[in-house]
């Protein structure tokens, strides 16, 4: 007759070939616990916000296309659109359509290249109704196949907010990140799409402003 072996309750199951599925799944939760952490450490955006200023005045603003300081094509129009996005979705500002803005400024002959005066702004504000002026540059944008090899994406964008009858900044922010700046636990939550990083970084920014 077979004689089935008994356990002792007091301490976890083992056999001869090793730790019990509990015992492992222990260690590994530890494991998760102590490097998640490691994943975390990224820091905010660099924020600057005009003090004894009353922005909640601010409702209407045009965001002009950001200047492009890379060798990205495409940046200034991605970085510009998840803005204008953002923007909208916060449910407090209204976005001036960029067809109006190309339009006012052909109609007043104005180029812009580097930035917009204030007689620009104060035209502006009376013809479109605009409280504020966005204004922003790409600093850096990579993350396509370079070299038949896979970039790890990085972003960096600086915008600020002008008011359009003073010019006084209201507020300004610098904020860089990169695809791995977000990885919480063995790669999981790792940013691999330049375009994904960029709508992140620029959510965050809009999310320091007062």
């Amino acid at each position: 007759m077979s004689v089935i072996p008994k356990y002792s309750n007091h301490g976890p199951r083992t056999t001869d070939h090793g730790p019990s599925f509990h015992g492992c799944c222990l260690v590994f939760v530890i494991c998760l616990l102590l490097l998640l952490p490691l994943g975390c450490s990224h820091t905010g955006p660099n924020v600057y916000v005009r003090k004894g200023s009353d922005q909640s005045t601010v409702r209407k603003v045009a965001v002009f296309k950001f200047r492009n300081s890379t060798k990205a094509a495409e940046a200034s129009k991605i970085a510009t659109s998840f803005f204008m996005a953002g923007l909208v979705e916060t449910g407090r500002f209204q976005v001036e359509l960029p067809g109006n803005i190309r339009s006012f400024l052909v109609g007043e002959r104005i180029i812009i290249r580097t930035g917009v005066d204030l007689d620009t702004m104060n035209v502006m504000g009376k013809r479109l109704g605009v409280d504020a002026v966005i204004l922003g540059s790409v600093e850096e944008f990579v993350g396509a196949a370079e070299a038949k090899r896979a970039v790890e994406p990085s972003v960096f964008i600086s915008s600020r907010m002008v008011d359009a009858k003073t010019g006084q900044i209201l507020w300004m922010a610098q904020h860089g990140r990169k695809g791995d700046d977000y990885t919480k636990v063995l790669d999981f939550g790792k940013v691999r799409s330049v375009g994904a990083l960029t709508k992140k970084v620029v959510e965050e920014m809009i999310q320091t402003m007062p």
